[in-house]
């Protein structure tokens, strides 16, 4: 048996094991944090690249839907962006319309969604016993981008909303005369500076036309039934398919639901300041809000990608969640993304179907200078 003596006790090991000191282990700690420094923004940038793929991917899907309603639809056009039929609770006549339902019911049969677009109640408006609770409880992951928070994941939500053209703003920076209906034909725009101006001339009704692809449809007899369900046909935009905007993100749209046919929950526009021009007025392109001083001194809104990010809710403009992006469908069924740094005139003529070539007037009028022709900067 192996004596042990006190000597060899109070002798050190050569086998216990060495720990880290303190500056070892900061030294660690300081190496680890910079790698997670290094590692975590890509981690962010590939999960934005996702996410950016996959609205991208979505929105592709609403515009072949869009698409397959008007090869669909026997005059070709596509979908209204709003449908108000006569109230059919109202003895009055002619009836008050009725807010029916958004472009989004239209286009449900071409997303795989014909149970929902046949159990919908057209006698009733969006928010009626029978349709409200069909819209609201129904999420079509298509519809919302993931980097919406107030649509994605969530029933009802919508991100993308339709073309309308210009419109006049009037009661504060992001309301519209037309947020219940969006007419050309109520739009005081006086385009070819003669009398009557606005409503009352044919070819003011007609121009202010050309400057969107979406317009609402009225279906009952009235005294201005030409706006009926008059949109544009993609064998129509004359200013070439794919250089027309047809969808574009909204984060502040989709107001209740995808069913709510107000221009503010389902449609974006360029605001036109009607007051600025005159029958006397030569300048037919000085009604447009192209500029900071003129936007800003009427309305205070900036109808540019990304420049109402912050809202309010309801805001009817190109926004997104991306970095520095608006994602963007064309009517030729592509989608693309548009910098929110974007040349003015260039995405404001992306806006037009009609706006930025010659053409005679239905009236049998030549009008000689496109409304985007001269240099509003």
């Amino acid at each position: 048996m192996q004596k042990i003596s006190l000597a060899n006790l109070a002798r050190p090991s050569s086998n216990r094991q060495r720990g880290f000191t303190l500056i070892e282990l900061l030294v660690v700690i300081s190496i680890i944090a910079t790698l997670m420094s290094l590692i975590l923004p890509a981690i962010q940038n590939a999960r934005e690249a996702g996410r950016r793929t996959q609205c991208l991917n979505n929105i592709r899907n609403v515009t072949v839907a869009g698409m397959s309603f008007a090869s669909s639809n026997p005059n070709g056009h596509f979908p209204s962006l709003g449908l108000y039929p006569p109230d059919p609770t109202s003895a009055a006549f002619p009836p008050p319309f009725m807010e029916g339902s958004s472009w989004v019911l239209e286009i449900l049969p071409f997303m795989d969604q014909q149970g929902t677009f046949d159990r919908w109640d057209r006698n009733q408006p969006w928010d009626g016993a029978n349709n409200l609770p069909l819209a609201s409880s129904l999420y079509i992951e298509a519809l919302a981008c993931p980097n919406d928070e107030s649509a994605f994941a969530t029933p009802g939500g919508l991100t993308y909303v339709a073309n309308a053209g210009f419109a006049e703003l009037t009661t504060g920076a992001d309301s519209s005369n037309n947020s219940r209906g969006h007419t050309f034909f109520d739009a005081r725009l006086d385009w070819n500076s003669t009398s009557p101006a606005g409503p009352g001339d044919p070819e003011d009704i007609e121009i202010t036309f050309r400057t969107g692809v979406f317009w609402s449809h009225f279906s009952t007899i009235r005294e201005k039934a030409v706006c009926s369900n008059k949109c544009f046909a993609p064998g129509k935009i004359y200013d070439g398919s794919s250089n027309t905007i047809m969808l574009a993100e909204n984060i502040n749209a989709g107001i209740t639901n995808w069913a709510n046919p107000s221009l503010n929950s389902c449609g974006f526009i360029f605001p036109i300041n009607g007051e600025a021009s005159s029958p006397t007025d030569t300048n037919k392109a000085s009604m447009l809000l192209l500029s900071n001083s003129v936007a800003g001194t009427k309305t205070g809104t900036q109808p540019f990608p990304n420049q109402k990010k912050s809202g309010p809710e309801g805001a009817p403009f190109p926004t997104s969640n991306h970095p520095g992006i608006v994602v963007m469908s064309m009517c030729d069924g592509s989608a693309r993304t548009l910098s929110e740094s974007i040349d003015k005139r260039v995405y404001t003529q992306l806006m037009t179907p009609d706006g930025t070539r010659l053409r005679t007037l239905s009236s049998g009028t030549f009008f000689p200078e496109s409304p985007l022709s001269a240099d509003s900067f």
